[in-house]
Parts: structure tokens; C-alpha cells; sequence
């Protein structure tokens, strides 16, 4: 144990011992809070790291999510193409039969 003189007079001083005693606690306080902090860096990390993973599953969805609908309107774009051909064609025979009734009569 340490010696527990006062500087001043010499004499068996009682606070001395507790004033370390203090600085004991407030060391293993520090220790503890340094352990804690560290811990909670370290699942900020994490999150941090999550969370850059999750931007970029995002950003691919995204990417593919505008692919697909370019898709889809250019699937539903064809029915219609077809039926104006297939329009256009009856309308071209109704006209060319027409002229062909009223050239022969």
C-alpha cells in the first residue's frame, strides 16, 4: 500500500487514500468508456458498411426497374403496330376492290 504521509505535516493522512481510491474508480471508469465507444464505432461501421450495400442494391434495382419498363412499353407498343397493318391492309383491299368493281362495270 502506498504511504499515506500528508506532503504538508507528515502525519497519516486519510484523505490521500481516498483521493486514490478516486483515481483508481475514475481510471476503470475510463477503461469502461473507452471499451463502449469503441463498441459503438464499431457498429456504426457496420451500419455504414450496410448501408453502402444497401445504396447499391438500390441503384441496380433502380437501373433494372427502367429497363423493364422500357421493355414493357415496347412490348405494348406492338399489338397497335400490328393493327394499323392489319387496318391499313383492309382498307387498301376495300379500296382496290372498289376500283376493281367500278373499272369492270
Amino acid at each position: 500500500m502506498a504511504d499515506n504521509t500528508c506532503p504538508v505535516n507528515a502525519v497519516s493522512c486519510v484523505s490521500l487514500s481516498r483521493v486514490e481510491a478516486l483515481e483508481r474508480a475514475l481510471e476503470l471508469e475510463k477503461e469502461g468508456r473507452t471499451r463502449a465507444n469503441e463498441k459503438i464505432y464499431d457498429r456504426l461501421g457496420e451500419l455504414e458498411r450496410g448501408m453502402a450495400a444497401v445504396t447499391t442494391q438500390y441503384a441496380n434495382i433502380t437501373d433494372r426497374l427502367s429497363t423493364i419498363s422500357a421493355d414493357l412499353n415496347a412490348i405494348k407498343e406492338k399489338p397497335g403496330k400490328h393493327w394499323e397493318a392489319v387496318v391499313a391492309a383492309l382498307i387498301t383491299g376495300a379500296v382496290g376492290f372498289l376500283l376493281a368493281r367500278l373499272g369492270m362495270s
